[in-house]
């Protein structure tokens, strides 16, 4: 990557500084800025807004920058930097991509920045972009495995994923805005043959697609409103890649008068979705994938997550999210970690995929104690269940909501968990009431104060659950408790016992 310093910044700073940082992203077709409250694991946006430039428009026809882009981004760049200072960030990068990096008037387009003070600013290489790129689906999807792809304006990059890792890698100039302005010929064909002339795709056949890029999340918004789809987050929406393949065909086809009537797609999608809907249906032919996976995550948070420790790197992103974010839905001093060694021998034959949820469970357990008690169970529920959290799929979200909303409740109506219910099978609504009473029980027990837990045992047998008290706290339990450990005990089939320890 070619950095270009901006005079008043430092280039080299700690992944690890606290306080707010930023990223302008100078896309071929947008201008973002973004704000995370720390460069971290589990990145927060707290601000997020774009502006259509459309550098690339024209770029294949004059090997130039659209200068009408360039006026409305140098404006927009200077607003932006006004905006993270007023927002004390205390790191401001600036990435510049496809459109910039082929432009001839590139060079000076990142020139002309140099007068702003207060960011640090990259001209991206394709091949750093397919690796932030990838990494941002890693920071996301901890068990990505497969073929990810980022599709911006003016180029398409690929990279393969394995177990944390990254391997072969490729951009292709053949990003929708780009090819609708390039007079190269027939868009089809273009694609098509870029693609089939990555070589190692063949060797990716049969796992999952990862895709990125404005261009399909607006193709993953557009099939959730045509399938009815309960939860509108984009992030990890799977669909099989019989289906996507389906669809994307019709979409490539539509004229924009025929997209504007449909619901979920945007007016300033129309032109380019079709292109991008090609794209798509090419590399499922190529792939042959089992299932097609959005990720929000990309560009921008990969490139925080490759300045990470590997310590860092390796955590799970969910249970980063939880312990950042759980700290400020506390009330009490009982610490997650109590709550969770205290229910482990219940939950000894959990996955660890369940051992992840329950991680992030204790750490959220409080989540709704300052609202109205009539309410608490429900605002659990869509709190979680829409949590800008990353590293779980959508039936994980709503095991988490449904567990939450357990914790505060233990008579729940279908028709409030509607959403959930449509999520998950029978196995993980067990699961989700079973954490959920016993959190409530835990609660129960400790009034929230530290150190009680561990003089008690909770364990399962094939017939009990069993509360294991010492005779000097047995005369302590109160009806609540009795009815709690019931309940927690119906969730696992199982019969409750207060046993003398």
């Amino acid at each position: 990557m070619d950095g270009h310093p901006i005079a008043g910044a430092s280039a080299a700073r700690s992944p690890q500084e606290k306080g707010r940082v930023g990223i302008i992203d100078v896309g071929s077709n947008s201008i973002r800025l973004v704000v995370y409250e720390r460069a971290s694991r589990a990145p927060l946006p707290v601000f997020n807004e774009k502006v259509l430039c459309g550098l690339a428009r024209g770029l294949d026809a004059t090997g130039r920058l659209n200068p009408e882009g360039v006026e409305m981004a140098l404006a927009n760049i200077d607003r932006f930097v006004t905006l993270a200072h007023n927002m004390k960030v205390t790191s401001l990068d600036l990435l510049a991509t496809a459109a910039v990096r082929d432009a001839a008037d590139g060079a000076d387009f990142m020139r002309q920045l140099a007068s702003r003070p207060g960011i640090v600013a990259h001209t991206v290489s394709g091949q750093d972009e397919a690796r932030y790129s990838g990494y941002g689906v890693i920071c996301g999807i901890p068990d990505a495995d497969g073929v990810m792809g980022d599709l911006g304006g003016g180029s398409l990059e690929l990279v393969s994923m394995s177990k944390g890792q990254l391997g072969a890698s490729s951009t292709l100039p053949v990003g929708p805005l780009r090819l609708m302005s390039s007079g190269r010929g027939d868009p089809r064909k273009i694609v098509a043959d870029a693609i089939e002339n990555v070589r190692w795709l063949r060797e990716e056949q049969g796992k999952t697609f990862y895709a990125v890029g404005g261009a399909w999340r607006s193709f993953a918004r557009l099939h959730m409103e045509q399938a009815g789809y309960p939860l509108h987050i984009i992030h990890q929406y799977e669909i099989s890649a019989e289906e996507a393949r389906a669809v994307a065909r019709l979409i490539a086809v539509q004229s924009a008068k025929s997209l504007e009537k449909m619901p979920g797609v945007s007016r300033r999608r129309v032109d380019t979705l079709p292109l991008a809907c090609l794209a798509l249906d090419k590399l499922l032919v190529a792939l042959k994938p089992r299932s097609v996976v959005f990720s929000a995550f990309g560009l921008r948070e990969g490139f925080y997550f490759s300045r990470l420790s590997e310590a860092e790197r390796t955590s799970h992103p969910l249970i980063a999210f939880a312990e950042e974010q759980g700290v400020g839905w506390r009330r009490f001093d009982l610490s997650p970690q109590e709550i969770f060694d205290w229910l482990t021998p219940a939950f000894d034959d959990e996955s660890a995929g369940d051992r992840v949820l329950r991680t992030a469970a204790c750490h959220l357990s409080d989540i709704s104690w300052d609202d109205h008690p009539d309410y608490r169970a429900d605002q659990a529920y869509f709190r979680v269940l829409h949590l800008p959290a990353p590293g779980m799929s959508h039936r994980e979200r709503a095991i988490l909501a449904m567990a939450l909303t357990y914790r505060y409740k233990s008579d729940l109506k279908a028709a409030m968990i509607d959403t959930a219910l449509r999520l998950t099978d029978g196995k993980a609504r067990s699961y989700a009431r079973r954490l959920g009473a016993c959190l409530r029980l835990a609660y129960n027990l400790s009034g929230g104060a530290p150190g009680l837990l561990p003089q008690l045992q909770l364990r399962r047998t094939d017939r009990e659950l069993r509360l294991l008290v010492p005779a000097a706290l047995k005369r302590s339990l109160g009806d609540v408790t009795a009815r709690r450990l019931e309940t927690a005990a119906q969730a696992f089939d199982l019969k409750p016992m207060i046993v003398s320890a």
